[in-house]
This record gives structure tokens, sequence and C-alpha cells, in this order.
């Protein structure tokens, strides 16, 4: 009996520590769509720097074509979206473009994906679909 409390213990302890879910409450109806319509396109211009992404909240619709602007004020960074597949690396002095078209609404997390020091992994941020 005590080796099944044990196990379900450790085993509770692995499942809230683990996995993309933060626990943070996101009510998309609390931030507005960002950005610019320029020929079609959604444009946003995001900058990472030790250690965040500006905007760490980026807000689209549904259905559009979406074009982020990546640039960074210190170190080499990465912007991860994992269930878009989208991984780009972001060096100092250049511009990284991506472009995708939102197809489902939802809310995304996205996180640096190149170490960059003792912060890194509090580097996040949410692509909020709506």
């Amino acid at each position: 009996m005590k080796r099944i409390l044990w196990v379900i213990f450790i085993t509770f302890i692995f499942i809230s520590c683990s996995g993309e879910n933060d626990g943070k409450k996101i009510n998309p109806s609390d931030h507005k769509v960002i950005g610019e319509i320029i020929n079609g396109v959604r444009v946003i211009e995001v900058e990472a720097y030790s250690f965040a992404f500006e905007p760490d909240y980026i807000v689209v619709n549904s259905g559009e074509k979406v074009k982020l602007n990546f640039t960074t004020r210190d170190v080499t960074h990465g912007f991860m979206l994992k269930e878009m597949n989208i991984d780009v690396t972001i060096n100092p002095g250049e511009i990284s473009t991506i472009e995708f078209t939102t197809e489902k609404s939802g809310i995304y997390k996205f996180k640096c994906s190149v170490p960059c020091g003792s912060g890194h992994k509090a580097m996040i941020g949410y692509l909020i679909v709506k």
C-alpha cells in the first residue's frame, strides 16, 4: 500500500512539473489584435531580449496571413512555436522573418529556443488566435 501511494505521489509531482501548460489563465478577450495590415498581411514587429519578448502576447485573427519580424538587442535568441512547426533563430543586427496563416483559434505558447542565459526558461509568450 505504501508503495502504491509513493508511486501516485511521484507521478503527481512529475505531471504537475512537466509539460507546456504553465497553468497561466489567459482570457483572449482581455487582449486586442495587434499589428498593421499591409497588402493583406498582418505585420507585427517582435523584439527578443534577455529574458523576454516584446510583445509577449501576439494577438491575431483566425484565418489571417501573419508576418512576424524579429529583432534582438543583445544576444542570439530563438522563437519556437511548436504547434505550428516554427523555429527561427534571431541574430543581433538582423531581421528574422516568418510568415504563416492562422488556421485555428486558440492560445499557443511560444518560447526562446536558443539558450541565452540564466533567465532563458522564463523567456516565453503566447500567440492568441481569435
